[in-house]
């Protein structure tokens, strides 16, 4: 686009916003900044790098992996952007990244599965159908009889049936059945239908069929074929009736030493020690893997590719603070560049993860959701990204119900004109944005729930609409905008944001009946955090950004102290757990759990807080909260006050489980 184009693209833009005097869409910038980052937002660029990264299978440590973190490198290149290289960790079962220890990367040339007698014919051919071979299947060719288990997760599936040298038909999670009835039992093999990511559309269409996939760390597994629903069902009702099947397998695959391979790029700064804002999505997934995840993938390198053309145009100027974008295999790639890269966490003073952020709200059931940083790492970048969410609603809105020029609304050529629909949420986990707040960096969380499509064959380009794309890259140029270059001028209007944010908190706090007053001040702690957050980046504003805080917290009750006669019970346990020095990121790293399943060793799923809602992101903030400082007691007390009541003796047996296995140790 020529610079005469663009100020065309942004006159137009500014021609169609409220007369002067209005006020102004993002309310710490002035409007021509958001014009200026809208008029250069192309949805239908990111769906295409969304359609070329489908065309990929891109399992982590893989050879089309490191294809596409190559296409993304070269083009985040082309964009201008510096730094663009691809930095590669060994994922090789040994090399340790904290207390992670990495797993395989794996090869593959092709499999099949068909069936010999009575019915000649194929079930499942990979890499035709990419999902069709479980992750992590290794060499076979055998001919062997099917052997229906039901689940396959439990030895009372075997009971009374002989699967020595037979392929069985499961539905239960695929490491679990491999353990049982290929390890245990001696079975060469099975098919699996395992329902993983169930939502509430799941089961309404039989025929899709699921990525699965065998322990990375099990260099003796054999293999799994996924089929869909139906296949499964067709097959167990002839086993039901008397049939005798015979089947072939041939799979030509096997794990191998490999790496993670992560992309990074940036767009400089101009005061280095100022920090960094970080933007991430992971490259990883099943071909043709388009919502989860090329879509997130895409809209960074969109973001990237918006900011740089702003700035090259002379519509932006060079921020402050460089913003550096990575492609990562998921949470482990995080989690090793972290670790070789402490640095990075260090500077960051905070960052944006982008995981599912483009489907058809028709074709996948799933809606935008932008979940604010942990509670425990409060931080004005929730304010900034509510902003810049509620513009694109605005305009979206405006646009649907009024008509107009569809480059205010960000609606892409062939895309959708509808109003959008998202929300700002809580922390919710699942995602890199774990293991970037694991190690201090808030981070906000761009994603679709639920998508029926997720780790299916049908999570295909043709559901994702280019407008989405396009606003979601907006959304996240304007906030890291906003984090890495507003001016001081603009401090103020930002501080009256973030206040504005923790006194609407406060007031829907004081519903809250259970605890009220330890809720009150834990919520008025969150609010004074985030504007002291705006202090330490703008230190301009530092003495007012006090002053907010010192305001905010006297807006709430007294937190209970041992003394009080409402203290919360629970005070006696007073040990103070601290982290193993090799305890670096989250508990649990992709497919590295160290506290394993059910029981384990001395913690069980079925109970604790594991077992309560938002149970996962309980035991994430339980571990942030370790300091070295504070007790059991007072992490059970935070915990209660900014998310639901817990009893101090569920964190307690939480933080023994932990010692257990050496994650952490009792000061």
């Amino acid at each position: 686009m020529t610079r005469l184009a663009v100020a065309a693209a942004v006159a137009a833009v500014l021609a169609s916003r409220p007369a002067a005097g209005a006020e102004r869409a993002i309310p710490f910038w002035p409007d021509e900044v958001p014009a200026a980052i809208a008029a250069r937002v192309d949805g239908n660029a990111a769906l295409q790098t969304v359609r070329d990264l489908s065309r990929f299978h891109r399992v982590q440590g893989s050879a089309p992996f490191k294809a596409a973190a190559e296409m993304i490198r070269q083009r985040a290149q082309s964009a201008g952007l510096t730094e663009a290289s691809i930095l590669s960790f060994p994922a090789d079962g040994t090399t340790a990244y904290g207390h992670f220890r990495s797993y395989y990367g794996w090869e593959w040339e092709s499999a099949r599965v068909e069936e010999l007698s009575p019915r000649a014919g194929v079930i499942a051919s990979f890499p035709e159908l990419p999902v069709a071979l479980a992750d992590y299947s290794q060499d076979a060719d055998v001919e062997a009889e099917l052997v229906d288990v039901g689940s396959g997760s439990s030895p009372r599936d075997y009971e009374g049936k002989d699967v020595r040298g037979k392929i069985v038909l499961s539905h239960g999670p695929l490491p679990r059945v491999h353990g049982l009835a290929c390890v245990e039992r001696g079975a060469v093999g099975f098919l699996s239908a395992f329902p993983n990511q169930t939502t509430a559309w799941s089961g309404e269409d039989r025929d899709y069929v699921r990525w699965g996939h065998l322990d990375p760390y099990e260099k003796a597994n054999r293999f799994a074929f996924m089929v869909s629903a139906r296949q499964a069902a067709e097959l167990r009702g002839r086993l039901a009736a008397g049939e005798r099947i015979v089947l072939r397998a041939r799979v030509n695959a096997r794990m191998v030493p490999a790496g993670f391979d992560v992309v990074t790029a940036a767009i400089s700064g101009t005061d280095p020690a100022s920090g960094e804002v970080l933007l991430t999505a992971h490259l990883c997934h099943e071909s043709a893997g388009a919502n989860d995840n090329a879509s997130g993938s895409a809209a960074i390198l969109e973001t990237a590719r918006t900011l740089q053309s702003a700035i090259a145009a002379g519509a932006l100027p060079r921020p402050r603070r460089t913003i550096r974008f990575l492609w990562v295999p998921e949470i482990a790639g995080t989690q090793a560049y972290l670790v070789r890269n402490p640095e990075i966490a260090r500077r960051a003073v905070a960052a944006i993860n982008m995981d599912m952020v483009g489907g058809s709200l028709t074709a996948t059931r799933g809606s935008f959701h932008l979940s604010r940083t942990a509670e425990t790492l409060p931080h004005a970048a929730n304010a900034i990204a509510r902003a810049w969410l509620e513009d694109v609603r605005v305009r979206s809105a405006r646009h649907a119900e009024r008509g107009g020029d569809p480059r205010e609304a960000i609606a892409a050529r062939g895309g959708s004109r509808e109003a959008f629909v998202g929300d700002l949420r809580a922390t919710e986990p699942g995602s890199d944005h774990d293991v970037l707040q694991a190690f201090g960096v808030p981070t906000v969380y761009f994603h679709d729930w639920p998508d029926v499509t997720i780790h299916t064959d049908k999570d295909r380009p043709e559901n994702l609409d280019a407008t989405k794309l396009g606003r979601v890259a907006y959304m996240g140029a304007g906030i890291a905008w906003t984090l890495a270059a507003l001016p001081d001028a603009e401090v103020g209007r930002l501080i009256d944001a973030v206040r504005a944010d923790a006194e609407e908190r406060l007031a829907r706090v004081r519903l809250r009946t259970e605890e009220a007053d330890l809720a009150l001040g834990e919520a008025a702690a969150m609010g004074a955090a985030s504007l002291q957050s705006v202090g330490r980046q703008w230190p301009v504003a530092a003495a007012r950004a006090k002053s907010e805080a010192l305001r905010l917290a006297s807006m709430a009750p007294p937190v209970p102290t041992r003394a009080s006669p409402v203290a919360p019970t629970g005070w006696q346990d007073t040990r103070v757990p601290t982290r193993a020095p090799h305890f670096a990121g989250p508990v649990s790293v992709y497919y590295f759990d160290p506290l394993g399943e059910g029981e384990g060793p001395g913690v069980s799923r079925e109970r604790g807080l594991a077992a309560r809602a938002g149970g996962e992101v309980l035991e994430m903030e339980a571990v942030n909260l370790i300091d070295g400082k504070r007790t059991v007691a007072q992490i059970r007390d935070v915990l209660s006050g900014r998310y639901i009541p817990v009893p101090v003796s569920e964190v307690g047996a939480y933080f023994d489980a932990l010692a257990r296995v050496g994650l952490i140790v009792w000061k």
